[in-house]
């Protein structure tokens, strides 16, 4: 339900004056910004999402494995690997892989069309120490990917480092704001083993990016590990990833590019939205935009998300307009009560805080310092498809006001 019950009554409550119409939209949009029960399935109901594992050429797109693997130990939410999938048609899937020495990987929800990056949970217990091989499936395609299980007895060494840096750390592979790491994406570091056996090694999120990996060492000495890199940029400049390995640690630099911000940076000839923040880029599909109309005034509600299958971060905008329609290129500005944006974090913060948010006035909040405007470049009402650009300041959350620029959408409203 889309609770459009509740926006007709506050409409019918409070239509009777122009002025009134400022506090029915900033009644909705904190209704919007506080809800927590999102509908995806409305727009995916008794439908089965299509579409492949592979890319253009045959070939099983890029498989990332996240956490530590060792044998007889039961894995925890940081284990997962994430999927590649291109899909056709939006709607429910599940995939999961084979199970093989005591445990699996398994995922299930609702996507849209795109591609789309897919977190497989592990459940169970690895039983050996040994490489694992995982098969998995999707629609009529399928592939495979290898896990290291390690031994549980710990080796014992150190990272050599010069002063906080690593010493001579290789970063392999390119990094560009907006395009998630690959298998080319490496890092590999200098240690010293004094006792051989097993590693596994995991940097914290910096920047949207992690980096990982897991080993046995044969022999004591100077010798290298790789740590793979997943996520996606989202920080232009130099990117300072600490590392801890036993009692030892250091930290090495990514330097991350801009990635592209024109229409080519995601398929905005389906239905998706793109903005950035000060140095972040962010971007991602909508699972639900829809509009409503009660006493003359119309309103559009755009809510989506930068990942359909885990939710971590959610972006829901509007515009109202109180002559009922949407002209060409018309804008609405949330300073002046007629729209608001809210970043969210969903999943990832309890607190459901706000990353960034551009209120309308309120009584609470009559004065608001920052002004998104929102700008419908074309709305058909026959096709329902819109498209539009929005642009100017929201707060973070410190409260300290950031630019938001290059906003684009395109969406079919439901």
């Amino acid at each position: 339900m889309r609770q459009i019950s509740f926006v007709k009554k506050l409409f019918l409550c409070y239509m009777k004056t122009v002025k009134y119409l400022l506090i029915v939209l900033a009644g909705l949009f904190f209704f919007i910004a506080c809800q927590k029960e999102l509908s995806v399935e409305s727009g995916f109901a008794g439908q089965e999402a299509t579409g492949s594992l592979l890319d253009s050429v045959g070939q099983c797109k890029n498989i990332a494995v996240n956490g530590a693997y060792i044998a007889d130990s039961t894995l925890t939410s940081s284990n997962y690997v994430t999927v590649q999938v291109n899909i056709a048609t939006g709607g429910s899937y599940k995939i999961m892989s084979d199970g093989q020495n005591g445990f699996s990987f398994v995922d299930s929800g609702f996507l849209a069309p795109g591609l789309q990056s897919v977190k497989l949970k592990a459940t169970g217990k690895p039983l050996r120490a040994e490489q694992t091989t995982f098969s998995i499936a999707f629609d009529t395609t399928f592939c495979s990917f290898t896990v290291t299980v390690v031994s549980k007895t710990p080796a014992t060494y150190a990272l050599v480092a010069s002063g906080n840096s690593c010493s001579a750390p290789t970063v392999l592979g390119t990094y560009q704001t907006g395009t998630a790491l690959t298998s080319a994406n490496k890092i590999n570091l200098q240690v010293n083993v004094t006792t051989p056996g097993s590693y596994a090694v995991s940097t914290t999120t910096v920047g949207g990016m992690t980096f990982s990996g897991t080993g046995t060492f044969t022999t004591v000495g100077p010798q290298t590990i790789t740590l793979q890199g997943t996520g996606t940029p989202t920080t232009v400049g130099a990117n300072i990833i600490p590392v801890n390995a036993g009692s030892t640690n250091c930290s090495f630099t990514v330097n991350v590019t801009a990635g592209s911000t024109n229409n080519n940076s995601i398929n905005l000839s389906d239905s998706a939205w793109q903005f950035t923040a000060g140095n972040n880029f962010f971007h991602g599909p909508f699972f639900e935009v829809f509009d409503t109309t009660a006493s003359g005034a119309k309103g559009l509600i755009f809510q989506g998300t930068t990942n359909l299958a885990t939710f971590d971060t959610t972006i829901q905008f509007g515009v109202f307009s109180p002559i009922g329609s949407f002209p060409n290129n018309s804008t609405y500005s949330s300073k002046t009560g007629v729209a608001a944006f809210y970043y969210t974090e969903y999943l990832t913060d309890t607190s459901g805080a706000d990353i960034y948010r551009a209120n309308p006035p309120s009584t609470s909040y009559p004065n608001p310092t920052e002004d998104l405007k929102v700008t419908i470049t074309s709305y058909d009402a026959t096709t329902k498809l819109v498209t539009g650009t929005f642009t100017g300041t929201a707060l973070n959350k410190a409260g300290t006001s950031v630019p938001i620029t290059n906003g684009k959408f395109r969406a079919v409203v439901q």
